[in-house]
């Protein structure tokens, strides 16, 4: 099919195939050993058409002289296959003249003439440079994400809009057993029996009001041990305003939990009051959050201290607040506080810890 009209029909239907979809064609004269491109061909590889002399003669060294010398290896085995009349598909990069480096696809394949005997290599080159600036960002990505998960215990995964967890991110990380232990709701199996209720109860209210989701609780591990972890969740909502789906996180805090003591690092009531009132959050929004009723809320809130026996609700409502964009403090005098995350200049005191007196919830 030609796009265009004359003797030059082909060539300009060429050209304008090249130029609008960024790639060139190539040849290899096995009986002169010549390299041969299109217009656009010579283009991707950097070199000018023109050959002033029989020694400037393109070949299929041609290539190993603009390759990245990281590349190397790559030219290497494309003259070994061409050798073997082996078709083949691979990505080099070259430098251009101006210092300029370019990804290139390279698909090639070896014609033989009637009698079986090799006559050319002919072959496609095409830019990819967007592709595998987007593979090795997707790479680095990945890369973080895998150091950052291994090192502070952090394991994500990704919901139906239903909750029933489909895949893990880096799922090569895990093994296949432990994957199919968490599908769906197989999860829920895993939760220590004393925190299953509290925790299928929050994720319910979490789905029905598409909020966000954090709980602590003990999961089992492989070796039959429970760990204290913290999960954070959150609904991908489209725009009329269903859920899509569920990205999360649970975060290995035993340690923390085993090893903070009893009310150690908990907050008083005072500090939950003046953090929604940074906030602007009402009772019922705190409650919402951390996947308690605004009953127990309110009794914990009521008094300036610390409330005895109510550690795992303090912490969810702790948690609750931190990710709306609070911080809490204790100075060394004993004074506790709470101030804007994004606002570390606005410090606000609520009362002394030495004087906080501890109630029951």
């Amino acid at each position: 099919m030609l796009l265009f009209e004359g003797d030059q029909a082909a060539d300009e239907t060429l050209r304008f195939a090249e130029e609008k979809i960024g790639f060139g064609l190539w040849q290899i004269d096995f009986t002169t050993g010549e390299l041969t491109c299109s217009a656009s061909g010579y283009r991707l590889l950097g070199l000018p058409p023109e050959i002033t002399s029989e020694a400037e003669a393109y070949s299929f060294g041609t290539f190993e002289a603009v390759a990245h010398p990281d590349d190397n290896g790559i030219l290497t085995e494309l003259r070994h296959l061409l050798e073997q009349n082996t078709p083949f598909d691979r990505e080099f990069r070259v430098i251009h003249r101006n210092g300029r480096v370019r990804s290139l696809a390279i698909h090639g394949e070896v014609l033989v003439d009637i009698s079986g005997k090799r006559s050319r290599a002919v072959g496609l080159l095409s830019d990819v440079s967007k592709q595998s600036d987007a593979v090795f960002a997707a790479r680095l990505v990945a890369e973080r994400l895998r150091v950052l998960m291994d090192q502070i215990g952090v394991n994500m995964w990704v919901a139906r809009s239903d909750g029933q967890i489909v895949d893990f991110v880096l799922r090569e990380l895990f093994d296949e057993r432990t994957v199919s232990d968490c599908l769906g709701n197989n999860w829920q199996a895993l939760i220590h029996p004393d925190d299953l209720d509290r925790v299928v109860a929050g994720w319910k209210n979490a789905e029905e009001k598409k909020t966000v989701f954090i709980h602590e609780y003990r999961l089992r591990e492989p070796d039959g041990s429970y760990q204290w972890r913290r999960c954070y969740a959150a609904p991908l909502v489209n725009e009329d305003g269903t859920v899509r789906e569920w990205v999360g996180f649970s975060l290995y805090i035993h340690q923390h939990r085993v090893g903070a003591g009893s009310g150690s690092k908990l907050i008083t009531g005072a500090q939950i009051r003046a953090a929604r009132g940074i906030l602007n959050w009402s009772v019922r929004s705190l409650a919402d959050r951390a996947g308690l009723s605004p009953g127990v809320v309110r009794r914990i809130e009521e008094h300036d201290g610390t409330t005895k026996n109510a550690d795992d609700a303090v912490m969810l409502i702790k948690d609750a607040l931190s990710a709306g964009g609070v911080e809490f403090f204790v100075l060394p005098e004993g004074e506790a506080g709470v101030f804007p995350a994004r606002k570390e200049n606005r410090l606000k005191i609520v009362g002394h810890t030495r004087y906080a007196k501890k109630m029951s919830a």
